[in-house]
This record gives C-alpha cells, sequence and structure tokens, in this order.
C-alpha cells in the first residue's frame, strides 16, 4: 500500500515538474530584432572590439525602440571603464557611472536650449529654476530604472584586466512625467505665462536622427 502511495505522489510530481517545465520553455520570450535603422544610431561595441562579448540586452526596451517614431531624437551614453578581474563589482559601477555621467553632458544641452529658447522667444530667464530641477532629476537617475534604461552590457578580458562597456538609453516621455512632478511650481509660473513646458519638451527630441 505505501508502494502504490509513492508511486502515485511521485507520478503526480512529475506530472507537475513536466508541465511547468513546457509552459516555462514555451513562453520563453524570443529575442527582440531591433530595426537596421534604429540599431545604426546607437553603438555596438562588438563591432568596435572584437574581444567584446555581449552579456546582457534589454528585450523590453529593444520592443520599445522599435516602436520609437521615425525622426524622434534617442538620448544615450556609453561608458567604459577597465579594472582588475578581482574586482569585477567595481569596474561594473565604474562604467555604469561613466554611462551616467555622459548622459547628464546629454542631457545639459537639453536644458540648456530650453532656457535659451525661454529667453529668445519668451523673454524669460527660468535658468536658476531649471538648473535646480535638473539636478533633483540626475538625483534619481541611479535609482530609477523607469529613466534611465540599462540597455546593454559588453564585457572583454585581457589577462588580468577586465573591460565593461554600459549602454544607457533615456525615456524622454517618462522624463516628463517626473519633471512635471518635481517642478510643479515651474509648470504653473510657465503655464501663467502662456507657455506649455510639455510642448516645449517635445520639440527637443523631435529634431531628427
Amino acid at each position: 500500500m505505501q508502494e502504490l502511495v509513492f508511486w502515485i505522489i511521485f507520478t503526480l510530481v512529475a506530472s507537475v515538474l513536466f508541465v511547468t517545465q513546457f509552459l516555462s520553455t514555451s513562453s520563453a520570450p524570443s529575442p527582440v530584432v531591433v530595426e537596421p535603422a534604429i540599431q545604426e544610431l546607437l553603438p555596438d561595441v562588438s563591432k568596435t572590439q572584437q574581444d567584446a562579448i555581449l552579456i546582457y540586452e534589454n528585450n523590453v526596451f529593444s520592443e520599445k525602440l522599435n516602436n520609437i517614431p521615425a525622426g524622434k531624437k534617442i538620448v544615450f551614453a556609453l561608458g567604459q571603464f577597465s579594472g582588475p578581474a578581482f574586482d569585477e563589482k567595481t569596474v561594473k559601477e565604474g562604467a555604469l557611472q561613466t554611462a551616467y555621467q555622459k548622459l547628464i553632458y546629454e542631457l545639459d544641452e537639453i536644458k540648456d536650449n530650453l532656457i535659451e529658447r525661454l529667453r529668445k522667444e519668451f523673454d524669460l530667464d527660468f535658468s536658476d529654476q531649471l538648473d535646480e530641477l535638473f539636478r533633483n532629476l540626475y538625483r534619481l537617475m541611479p535609482s530609477d530604472e523607469s529613466l534611465v534604461f540599462i540597455y546593454k552590457i559588453w564585457k572583454k578580458s585581457s589577462g588580468e584586466v577586465i573591460t565593461y562597456y554600459y549602454l544607457v538609453v533615456f525615456d524622454d516621455e517618462y522624463c516628463l512625467t517626473v519633471l512635471e512632478v518635481l517642478g510643479w511650481e515651474l509648470m504653473q509660473q510657465l503655464q501663467d505665462k502662456g507657455i506649455e513646458f510639455r510642448e516645449i519638451w517635445k520639440e527637443q527630441f523631435n529634431n531628427g536622427r
């Protein structure tokens, strides 16, 4: 009797494991192929560094890239950092922080364009408010993965030295929502003068690729 119970339980467990394995295999997402026109806009370390191996790709963001309208500007940055193989964590962090710093440089240009436009077209100086708003935005970047996507990671090994490359991409649509929350007072001031921040923000990313 005990042997019969054992085989019944064994059969049930085996059946559950088989079904679970089948479902996980059949539902595994297939790699998303990014359109060639978009691929050309983003750096591919594997093509410039023969020893670099792609070890991570965000397939969810690959699909998002394919839905970006033609002509829209994509803001990204590639961070690189080398160090001893025994301290891989520090090397990874160094590459990521370098990418963030480069991205901040790109976003500073957008901020300066906004300041200049408000001065020229509306004779308004909101430079101090925008500087503060963007500083607060930059503080959020490392902790908010929806604001800046880690899109791809490459690794290159050379003896005892390793190099990591992090490609990060900025989400301007999500960022707009964040800016409207962080800078609600500024948004209200602009609106009182008949200026929609949302519109002038979007124009910064519709200058063509």
